[in-house]
Parts: C-alpha cells; structure tokens; sequence
C-alpha cells in the first residue's frame, strides 16, 4: 500500500516522532514504517486498513480493530496521531476518546488532506490541547500539534450515541449512530427512496427463511426494516466497526439482537454462502475522492454470493457509473427508479441455461 501524502507529511517531521505512539484510525500502512524508530500502537476502525496493516507485519499485539479504545489495549502515550476524518464529529470522537491516554505535556498530531477540512480543525484542537499551531504543510495537506497540558476529561462512549425514532416507508423503529456513520442522525433521501422502492416489491413466499445481505450496513436502518418487512435474518456487513456497533445498537433498542449477524469486511473478504436478495447503497469515497474501486469489486464479486435467480437491490447518487458495472456483472439491469438525485438499480443472478 502507497503511503498517502499525508503520511508523507507525518514522514518529513517524524524525528520528532519518538517514544510510545498511537495512531488513531490510520489511512494507510505508514504506522509499520515509524515502527521501526518509536513504539507504535494502531487502532483502526476500518476493516481494509486493518487488514492492509496486519499483512505488511505489523505486530498483532499493538494493532487493533474497535468501536472504542480501552485502557487495556494502553495508555501513557508520548504522541497520538490522528488522520482528520471527512466527519467533523468523529474528529471530536476520537479527542475526547485519546486525550486521556496521553501524557501530560505528550502531543497530538492532526495531519489532513486541505479539502478534508483540516483548516477549521485548530478550534477543534485548541479545546483540550494548549500550544496549537500549525507544525508543517507540503502536498495539499497540513499538520498540527498541540500539547496535552492540563487533565483531560475521562471518555464515556455512551455520551456519543445519538438515539431517535424514525417512520420510514410503512414503519416506525428506534435507530441508534455513532460519529462517523453514514447518515448519522438522520435518514438521508436515498436511503428514504430506496425503502419506499422495497416496500413495493413482491418478495419470495417463504422469505422469512431467505438469506439477505446488507452490504454497507450503516446504522442499521435497512436491515432493520427488511427484518422487520420480511421476518427473515439479518446478515449486515460494512468496513467500518463503527458502523457495525451502531448497527448492533440499533437492532438491541428494537429488541431484536438475535435477528441480525455483524461482519466486519473489506468489500466481500469476509462473505460465506449464497444469498437471495443483497441490498446495498455502496460507498463511493476514499478521503475526499470519488472512487469506484470498492462499487466495481463489489459488482464483480456479488454474483458469487447471489443464490441462482437470486436479486440485488442498489441505491446511488445518480451521477454515479454504476450501469455498466451492473452489466458486466450480471449481463443486464433495471433501474426501477430515479428521484431526487438517486437512481435504484435492480439485477438479478442469470438462470443457468
């Protein structure tokens, strides 16, 4: 994996970067290369940059792969380096959540892309941090650091969750989010139009015993709905832990933990088995940039995890080139809808001739 460039960035000052580290949700495998100078630990919150970072060697014992850090996995870090994320609030998450486990008069880094609003952060920063400026900028992407001088407040993971009742398409449910989820706090239109589209569709009889896959689970809200439309199990998926924890949330405030089963994946790694219908709204950004890798792989990929006749349901921005995918995937597609700057795109596994 290429070092982004900021990652180059952290690498033009990383003399300075000694002692017992943390990366907070790394962008790339750059946590390997410091390795080799500091004690370095990594929590990710991604799948694919977990993965990427355990294939490369990266010690097993310092990489983890959660919703939250716990004092277990350590604390009493020199430096703690944090990649500023596209959502404003999960720059705020991961303050709150590494404050504490940093020494005092330790630093933080925040390095960014320019367009990933990295301007705006120092606020951000100067909230629990004193000495905040800018340490660096080459490429498009700047760095900060501040210095944790006075106590921080402890991290209560439940005072980020974000809790509301929504009618959606026939139904009313509790749905939970966490910082950095798509769609956090609220229903977005696509997601809207996409389950007045499955409200309308004829189902297998004996759905109830189908397997569905929601691929990019969000928090949870078209799993939910297809459970409770369907009564069949739940199969949710995405690369994001946070994503998956608001997931298993918002299933938990239905009272409905056993109707769902959490895998944490990059793309379809993970995926066993066939299924009759999978229902996705794809993710369609790396950073800032519009990226049609992880939509391409997973049109490639999905006709091996759909049963004979089987059926997948896709949400998308229009503008997006998701037609010609579907067809080289499938051999031909359907949109059954398009409304509001979103199309809802059908396919169907080919019978064998």
């Amino acid at each position: 994996m290429n070092l982004n460039s900021t990652s180059q960035l952290l690498a033009r000052n990383e003399d300075e970067l000694t002692g017992k580290i943390l990366f907070a949700n790394p962008e790339d495998t750059y946590p390997l290369d410091l390795s080799k100078q500091a004690d370095v630990y990594a929590w990710s919150q991604s799948k694919t940059i977990h993965d990427a970072l355990s294939r490369v060697g990266f010690t097993d014992e310092k990489l983890f792969l959660s919703a939250q850090w716990t004092l277990e996995n350590g604390s009493d870090f020199d430096h703690i380096v944090i990649y500023q994320p596209k959502a404003k609030e999960l720059l705020d998450y991961l303050l709150a959540a590494v404050l504490p486990l940093l020494k005092e008069g330790g630093q933080v880094w925040l390095v960014g892309d320019n367009k990933s609003g990295v301007k705006s952060a120092m606020k951000r920063l100067e909230g629990g941090l004193d000495e905040v400026g800018k340490r660096d900028g080459a490429k498009h992407c700047l760095l900060y650091t501040g210095y944790k001088r006075r106590p921080a407040k402890p991290f209560v993971f439940e005072d980020w969750i974000v809790t509301w009742k929504q009618d959606v398409a026939g139904q009313s449910f509790t749905l939970c989010s966490l910082p950095g989820v798509f769609g956090h706090g609220k229903l977005d239109k696509g997601t809207e139009l996409f389950l007045d589209q499955l409200n309308q569709h004829r189902f297998m009889s004996d759905v109830a015993s189908a397997r569905l896959l929601d691929f990019g689970c969000g928090d949870g809200i078209i799993s939910l709905w297809l459970h409770n439309k369907t009564g069949a199990k739940i199969t949710a998926l995405d690369d994001s832990v946070l994503a998956l924890k608001a997931t298993e949330m918002t299933f938990a405030a239905n009272q409905l933990s056993d109707a769902v089963t959490l895998i944490a994946s990059n793309g379809l790694a993970e995926v066993k088995g066939r299924f009759n219908y999978v229902v996705t709204n794809p993710p369609f950004h790396t950073g800032m940039n519009t990226n049609y890798s992880i939509a391409e792989s997973f049109f490639m990929t999905v006709k091996q995890h759909l049963t004979l006749n089987g059926e997948l349901f896709v949400v998308a921005n229009d503008f997006l080139r998701y037609p010609p995918m579907l067809d080289a995937a499938l051999g031909s597609h359907t949109r059954l809808n398009r409304d509001k700057g979103f199309s809802i795109y059908h396919g169907r596994q080919p019978k064998k001739r």
